[in-house]
């Protein structure tokens, strides 16, 4: 099992479809594709999300509170592989994230038996996500899907850049990061992320402060940072209707 500790600022952006070719022509001069993305290939993301009875955590994300946090299950593929456990912590302007790694077969057996199974196992990695989860009374809440590319830096320490599109939810109650595929809900839409037409997500994620190429990037291209919490979107869209249905545009 393996153990991850990150802390890092992250900013988002809005970018339009037809703009994605130029900007990973841009990438590619100081970035390579991540192992997923070979090729230029999308690959699928399902974040299961925990919450309590009274959304605790969707309630401090909407409100951009200064301190806030998410526990979340995460699958890369076809979820069928390695399950990751994170606790993502928010401190003012700076992210602290923290997961551990289960085997296919470890999820499989805590899916069957709840968070039970994980304690059992013994794995300490888990043990903040555990406590945090008990404490705050958080079920399953809500199962997102979207598609992503990513790319990290071949000159820094540390930088990841990534597009996201075709953001789909589902409300739940089990730990199941495969879904009904007769629930999805789009939630990406242009007037969903308050845009006059529909964009992928593109995310920057660094160490302290952003390398000089980065900044060149966001000029280049006239990007504004936009927030939009796919959780907050997701929850907004599947559990309380009050986002519009997805439109995105180029998302085959």
């Amino acid at each position: 099992m393996e153990t991850i500790h990150i802390a890092r600022t992250e900013a988002k952006y809005r970018v339009r479809a037809e703009e994605l070719p130029a900007m990973r022509d841009w990438l590619l001069r100081y970035c390579v594709p991540d192992e997923n993305s070979r090729g230029g290939d999308w690959y699928a993301i399902r974040s299961l999300y925990l919450d309590n009875a009274e959304n605790r955590m969707y309630r401090d994300a909407e409100q951009k509170l200064a301190y806030r946090l998410k526990l979340r299950a995460r699958a890369y593929g076809d979820a069928a592989g390695a399950v990751k456990l994170e606790v993502k912590r928010r401190v003012r302007d700076q992210i602290v994230k923290r997961s551990a790694t289960l085997r296919a077969e470890q999820w499989e057996a805590a899916t069957a038996a709840g968070l039970s199974a994980i304690h059992e196992m013994g794995k300490p990695s888990t043990g903040e996500f555990l406590q945090l989860a008990e404490t705050l009374r958080a079920e399953p809440k809500m199962l997102v899907y979207y598609e992503r590319q990513a790319f990290s830096s071949v000159v820094d320490e540390y930088v990841r850049v990534t597009f996201d599109r075709n953001v789909q939810c589902q409300p739940v109650r089990e730990w199941d990061l495969m879904g009904d595929p007769r629930a999805w809900l789009a939630v990406d839409g242009a007037s969903g992320f308050g845009e006059r037409e529909s964009t992928y997500i593109l995310e920057v994620k660094y160490m302290d402060a952003p390398p000089a190429w980065l900044r060149d990037l966001v000029l280049t291209f006239g990007l504004e940072r936009r927030g939009g919490s796919k959780y907050v979107k997701a929850m907004r869209r599947g559990m309380f209707y009050r986002e519009p249905a997805w439109d995105l545009v180029g998302a085959a």
